[in-house]
């Protein structure tokens, strides 16, 4: 088996190689004594429109293409972009936001205020998007004169001025119809502020992004930047060795030994703020395709007494991430509820099974599989990415300890794209996938809410109390006390487990030194690509 194995990888390395040293030709002579960056993917950059975009490969280019108000630092800390300073009430409702004046759109049209007015006009009346809640409290949105804003919100907001939107060019999107927008809309041209911007793109394959010559914090000195899209992580891995690309996003843990010590190639284990997690369908409604059993939180608990964290996080990850918990990642650590180790659903197939016993799930018919009092076996879906070995390692050997409590489960692997149409169609009982999370908690939080069903939610879960919670701590201005309504938060989560947080982290990329230097880590230890901001992109200059 091994044998036959290796052979046919070696096999896809070989074409994989072959076939990307023609393009890499193509490019060559396309674009001679360009300074080209090339970027490793596993995931597809499914849209060019930042409407319905939604995974971090699309968002890496929304954040080049276009800029919000604000961005961050290397310590975290809220940073000038568009805006390059702004002031608040001392009621907190009303924010004043100083535009540069020195910014032109990608198409040579000038940037105003009235960019700014139009966007968040745009996306909260015709309730766009997944950037809608940054822009629903905004009562009254006034343009002082070409170059100041000022937001009136109906109450203060804990997060401010952090607010995640790309700003539009309304010379462009004026005419585009909003129900289209949040459909059809390709934005096959996009036209934006940022530091690069798309000029090709090859479903599937590649997108092509150009520097911006006029960009207002300077001109890039990376000419182009191409973002591959692999099809096996093997392939990609070898690419980087090669030196067919530059950097790839995330390495796979079983991958990454062998880029330690090899020449150069710098490997790093970021701190990030993500977590992996077996996803429940807990939507109530009639019209969801899920599995009802699933709806029973007991279920969901003893699945979780079911699984090792420790010993899968060394067979998934080689021993690289951290065992998980809670939906708000330990290195946001104001935030992060810590959960004493006693009061934790740890390894336990005994407290499983009594629990499942004891809910009325018994075996009925002596095949091992537990039913439910009206005869409905524990028989459950699991989705897993193809993309992602580290995930599927792991659901082969929660699918044994799963089986010693009495529940089946049947796992497929697909494409990410095509598990997001089944995750919103509610088309399945349980998938494993995982969240990056913003610096500021809301939007995790947020993930939760009855509001977000149809929207951001990927479990449909709902929960009166945690929805009171989540409006209260939104408007929340003192610290202190807005952190024990976040931790009320993730312990309501915790207990009723629409999640199962198996890991946080590892964040594993790679990058090569004999081309480009400059590579940034955001925040200080963190990542180089993937880090909602652009620092990397604009830092890089050639290696002489």
């Amino acid at each position: 088996m091994s044998r036959r194995f290796n052979g046919k990888l070696m096999i896809l390395i070989v074409l994989g190689s072959l076939l990307l040293g023609l393009f890499s030709l193509t490019v060559t002579t396309k674009a001679a004594e360009k300074n080209v960056l090339r970027v490793g993917l596993l995931e597809e950059v499914e849209s060019l429109n930042p409407m319905i975009g939604w995974s971090a490969a699309a968002y890496e280019v929304y954040n080049l293409n276009y800029d919000k108000l604000i961005t961050w630092d290397e310590n975290l800390n809220v940073a000038p972009a568009l805006a390059k300073e702004w002031e608040v009430s001392d009621d907190g409702k009303v924010w004043t936001f100083y535009l540069r004046d020195d910014v032109k759109w990608q198409d040579g049209e000038k940037f105003t205020a009235e960019d700014v007015k139009f966007t968040f006009e745009y996306i909260r009346d015709n309730n766009l998007g997944y950037f809608k809640d940054y822009v629903s409290a905004m009562e009254d949105i006034k343009i002082i004169d070409d170059y100041t804003v000022e937001i009136t919100l109906s109450d203060p907001i804990a997060w401010m001025p952090q607010i995640y939107v790309y700003i539009l060019p309304k010379h462009v999107w004026e005419d585009i119809d909003p129900e289209t927008a949040s459909t059809t809309f390709k934005n096959e041209n996009p036209v934006g502020t940022g530091a690069f911007r798309v000029v090709e793109q090859k479903k599937g394959q590649y997108v092509r992004m150009e520097a911006n010559e006029d960009y207002f914090r300077g001109t890039p000195e990376v000419d182009e930047i191409i973002f591959m899209q692999f099809g096996n992580s093997s392939t990609m891995v070898e690419s980087l060795k090669l030196g067919e690309i530059d950097v790839v996003t995330q390495v796979p843990a079983n991958h990454f030994r062998t880029l330690e010590n090899y020449p150069d190639i710098k490997s790093i284990n970021a701190k990030s703020a993500n977590f992996t997690s077996i996803n429940f369908n807990c939507w109530q409604d009639p019209d969801s395709k899920g599995n009802k059993l699933l709806l029973d939180p007991v279920i969901r608990r003893a699945m979780e007494y079911a699984i090792n964290r420790d010993y899968i996080v060394n067979v998934a990850t080689g021993g690289y991430a951290t065992k998980g918990s809670v939906i708000i990642p330990p290195v946001l650590d104001f935030w992060h509820l810590k959960i004493p180790e006693e009061d934790m659903r740890g390894f336990n197939l005994d407290k499983a099974a009594a629990m499942l016993k004891e809910a009325g799930y018994v075996d009925r018919d002596g095949d091992g599989i537990r039913e439910s009092k009206d005869g409905q076996p524990l028989d459950f879906r699991m989705f897993l990415r193809s993309e992602r070995s580290e995930t599927i390692k792991a659901a082969r050997v929660m699918q044994e300890w799963f089986k010693e409590i009495g529940i089946n489960i049947r796992t497929e692997s697909m494409d990410s794209g095509t598990l997001t149409d089944k995750i919103y169609e509610s088309d399945f009982d349980m998938y494993i996938w995982g969240w990056y999370v913003e610096f500021d908690p809301n939007l995790m939080l947020s993930v939760l809410t009855t509001d977000q069903i149809m929207s951001w939610s990927d479990t449909f879960y709902t929960n009166p109390e945690y929805d009171k919670l989540f409006d209260k701590q939104k408007i929340m201005l003192d610290r202190e006390k807005r952190q024990e309504i976040v931790y009320k938060m993730q312990s309501i989560a915790y207990r009723d487990a629409p999640y199962i947080v198996l890991w946080y982290g590892p964040d594993l990329q790679a990058y090569r030194t004999d081309r480009f230097a400059g590579w940034t880590q955001i925040p200080t230890g963190g990542l180089v690509v993937n880090t909602y901001t652009t620092e990397t992109y604009r830092n890089l200059h050639p290696v002489k």
